[in-house]
C-alpha cells in the first residue's frame, strides 16, 4: 500500500478542484489543500461544501500569494509540514489545473517500484538562464510596480562592477526546474528539515524573482539525497515558444497524453472537456 499526500495550490474554480480531487481519491490517499487568500471566500466555501463527503481533505491555513514571490513556496512548506504530521509515502505538489493522465493504480504502483527519492525537474542554474532571478535582490511586495523596475535597472548597473549577492552557506549552486514535484516522505522531511536548521537560505530565496522554480531543486541537490533525485518529473506540458506559462490541453491532445509515461499533466481549462476525456480513458 503506497500513501500519496497530494498538495494543491490553487486560487480558482472550485469545480475543477473538485474534479481534480476526486478522481484522486482511494482509501491510500491524502489531500492538503492551500487557497489564496485573494481568492473570494464565496469561492473558497463552495470548495469546501463540494468535497465536504469525502475523507481525508485538509484545507491549510490562506495565505495571499503573488506570481514570482516566496508566498508560493511558504504556501507548498506548509502544505508539506501539515502532511508530515500525518504521514505519507509521496507526496505530489499540483496545481487546481493539474490532471492525473493513468489510472490511480498506475500511479500508485508506479510510485512504490519507483528506485528514486524524488521525481523533480532539475537543472543548472545556467542551463534554465536564471542567474539574474536571485543575483539580484528581488522584493514580492514591489513585484510589477515601477519602483521595482527602477530597483533591477539599478542591480544591473551595480552587477556590472562586481556588486552582486553571495549565495548563502551551505549553498554551492544553485538548480532551477517546474515548480511541480513528486517527492517521496524521506525527500520532504529533508527539505523541512534543513529549512528549520537553514533560516539563512530560506530568507535569501524570499528577496529572489520566481523562487518556486529554484527553492526545492537548490536544497535537494545540496543535500546528501541529490544522487537518488530523478530530473523526471513524469510532468506532461506543452510549450509555445517564449511563453511563460503552458498551453492548456484540448481534446485533440488526448493520443499523446495516453501515450506519455508522464503521470500527470498541465494546463487544463475550467471547462471539463479535456478532463471528461482523460476520465472515460481511465475507465477503459
Amino acid at each position: 500500500m503506497t500513501t500519496i499526500a497530494y498538495f494543491i495550490l490553487a486560487h480558482a474554480h472550485p469545480e475543477q478542484i473538485s474534479r481534480l480531487v476526486q478522481q484522486l481519491n482511494t482509501p491510500h490517499s491524502r489531500f492538503y489543500i492551500h487557497i489564496d487568500a485573494n481568492t473570494p471566500d464565496a469561492t473558497y466555501a463552495a470548495l469546501q461544501s463540494q468535497l465536504s463527503a469525502l475523507k481525508h481533505i485538509h484545507f491549510i491555513e490562506r495565505q495571499a500569494c503573488r506570481w514570482g514571490g516566496f508566498s508560493l513556496v511558504d504556501a507548498s512548506l506548509k502544505l508539506m509540514a501539515a502532511a508530515s504530521k500525518d504521514g505519507f509515502d509521496w507526496g505530489v505538489l499540483l496545481s487546481g489545473q493539474d490532471y492525473p493522465i493513468h489510472s490511480n493504480q498506475y500511479i500508485e504502483e508506479t510510485l512504490a517500484r519507483s528506485p528514486y527519492l524524488g521525481l523533480i525537474d532539475i537543472k543548472p542554474a545556467p542551463e534554465f538562464d536564471i542567474a539574474y532571478r536571485y543575483r539580484a535582490w528581488h522584493f514580492e511586495a514591489l513585484n510589477g510596480t515601477y519602483l521595482n523596475k527602477a530597483l533591477q535597472k539599478i542591480q544591473r548597473l551595480t552587477r556590472k562592477v562586481g556588486i552582486e549577492r553571495a549565495l548563502p552557506a551551505p549553498i554551492s549552486q544553485v538548480y532551477a526546474g517546474s515548480q511541480w514535484w513528486t517527492l517521496s516522505h524521506t525527500a520532504c522531511q529533508a527539505v523541512l528539515d534543513f529549512v528549520a536548521k537553514h533560516p539563512q537560505v530560506v530568507d535569501f530565496f524570499r528577496q529572489t524573482l520566481i523562487p518556486d522554480e529554484m527553492f526545492f531543486q537548490t536544497i535537494l541537490m545540496n543535500s546528501p539525497l541529490a544522487n537518488q533525485l530523478s530530473s523526471d518529473a513524469r510532468r506532461y506540458l506543452e510549450w509555445n515558444d517564449g511563453a511563460w506559462s503552458p498551453c492548456l490541453l484540448k481534446p485533440e491532445n488526448i493520443n499523446q497524453l495516453q501515450h506519455s509515461n508522464a503521470l500527470f499533466a498541465r494546463k487544463f481549462a475550467a471547462d471539463a472537456a479535456t478532463t471528461q476525456a482523460l476520465i472515460a480513458l481511465h475507465q477503459q
